[in-house]
């Protein structure tokens, strides 16, 4: 008989606050330990292994299975033995194969090494093969090898009730229950304090993640902390006026030469970004984040000047019989509006600043943008700093929505580069644009799914004059 099994079925469905966990964790002990003394009297050599054995899992499944098909998903209970700690994970089992089986079984695995511990812990998806026959209250041990791993264990079963027989090819997934499992992970996206010192629970928690650095430290002091990384979908969509600064023009690409102009009241840019962003908590308060992304949209510019400016610039002399090509501007004053293209790509790197008090939260991002554009028309650099505050509001387990206001900082500045022909007169220019307005106030909101998946929206405005919107599709992990 070989089961290849790490299930222990209690239910699926998430407790909803502190007390109904603290009750969860409870009866999965309960049975736990009822699975140990019944297998214990079964196979006398079991506590002397699970004794010595650098840690072991319990288990009870119930399962049903039809000629094809069988499903069976739960909670199963890990022991780590070198550090006292109890893992909870959820585990989901597919059956594909010949056989029926209406039964429950108890059955405990031993892991010798920290290595087959992990791997089981952090299981994700496994393919395995299984044989069984059983009835009543039988028994057997067996050694499980799963297709694509090499963590070997030794397993001991022993049917509870019920009876099943066939053979399946199995899917099995596991991951950990970070409701039941005391690890310090929270439901918020920030860290976040849970409850003062004075009323910190007795069981200790410990982080199992290789970041932030000193996540244990804050655990200890009662805060609670996200997945460490992420992976985003951003979209950002912005309008804003600007100014024009810093003209230069030359004619038919000779070298240009600031000249005095005026700017009009009608420059502006609208861009649309759609980006894939990496980010990680470094530090239980400190994210660093990256990304990369296509920019498009286009800059309205209006521009006049002195075509004699541009004339004395370039040292022409426009008093002989053959004129130079420019001398077409003299006593003109060349008035020109251009669109100009703003396709390319944007790279992105930043940090964001966050803490939070029980539902309450303060974020701070702050990145700087390279716009990338030298095939087209614009390069230049963009800086962000986006202050944020707000409450969450739990709905149910994990879910929640959060609603939050702030402002928002943006320099942008590109330079434009380009040509216009005035006359049948090629200008060249290159000048500077940057955002009239620095600061603008936002609101947003972020619906929670669950610790993994996350979706916001955000939007900010300043009159008619700017408005920019922000949404982002989120997975931790």
């Amino acid at each position: 008989m070989i089961i290849v099994m790490l299930l222990f079925m209690f239910g699926c469905s998430s407790p909803d606050n502190q007390q109904e966990r603290d009750l969860a964790r409870q009866e999965v002990n309960q049975v736990s330990s009822h699975v140990v003394n019944r297998l214990s009297e079964h196979y006398i050599e079991l506590p002397e292994k699970m004794e010595y054995a650098y840690g072991y899992a319990t288990v009870r499944m119930s399962e049903l299975q039809l000629p094809l098909l069988g499903k069976s998903s739960g909670i199963g209970s890990i022991y780590n033995n070198t550090d006292g700690t109890i893992t909870y994970v959820d585990i989901d089992k597919y059956d594909f194969g010949a056989g029926l089986a209406f039964h429950k079984y108890d059955g405990i695995v031993i892991f010798d090494t920290k290595e087959q511990l992990d791997s089981y812990k952090e299981g994700e998806l496994r393919l395995t093969l299984a044989a069984n026959a059983n009835i009543g209250e039988s028994g057997g041990t067996s050694t499980a090898t799963i297709l694509g791993d090499d963590q070997d264990v030794s397993m001991y079963v022993l049917d509870y009730s019920g009876a099943s027989a066939g053979t399946s090819a199995q899917i099995i997934s596991t991951s950990i229950n970070y409701d039941l499992t005391e690890t310090g992970l929270g439901d918020l996206k920030v860290a976040n304090k849970e409850y003062s010192d004075a009323d910190t629970t007795s069981v200790a928690k410990k982080w199992d993640r290789a970041l932030p650095f000193y996540a244990q430290n804050v655990i200890d002091k009662g805060y609670s902390l996200p997945k460490p990384y992420g992976i985003s979908v951003v979209y950002t969509d912005t309008y804003q006026y600007m100014d024009i600064t810093g003209l230069n023009v030359g004619i038919n690409g000779s070298q240009k030469y600031p000249i005095d102009f005026v700017s009009f009241h009608n420059n502006s840019n609208d861009t649309q970004s759609p980006q894939l962003k990496l980010d990680a908590w470094l530090f239980p308060f400190m994210n660093v984040f990256g990304s990369i992304g296509k920019i498009s949209g286009t800059a309205d510019l209006g521009i006049q000047f002195s075509g004699d400016d541009l004339i004395g610039q370039l040292g022409t002399d426009c008093g002989g019989r053959i004129k130079p090509l420019v001398c077409r501007l003299q006593g003109k004053d060349p008035l020109y509006n251009v669109t100009a293209d703003l396709s390319g790509n944007n790279y992105t790197v930043g940090t964001i600043i966050a803490t939070g008090w029980h539902d309450y939260f303060f974020t701070l991002p702050m990145s700087v943008t390279y716009a990338d554009m030298r095939k087209n028309d614009a390069e230049g650099l963009i800086v962000n700093i986006t202050p944020r505050v707000g409450k969450v509001f739990p709905i149910t387990a994990s879910q929640s929505i959060a609603l939050y206001g702030g402002a928002t900082y943006i320099d942008s500045t590109l330079t434009l580069t380009g040509t216009y022909t005035y006359e049948g007169v090629g200008i060249d220019y290159t000048v500077e644009q940057s955002n009239v307005d620095k600061w603008s106030g936002l609101v947003g909101a972020n619906y929670t799914f669950n610790r993994n998946w996350s979706i916001s929206a955000e939007y900010g405005w300043v009159k008619d004059r700017k408005h920019q919107f922000v949404s982002t599709l989120n997975r931790r992990f």
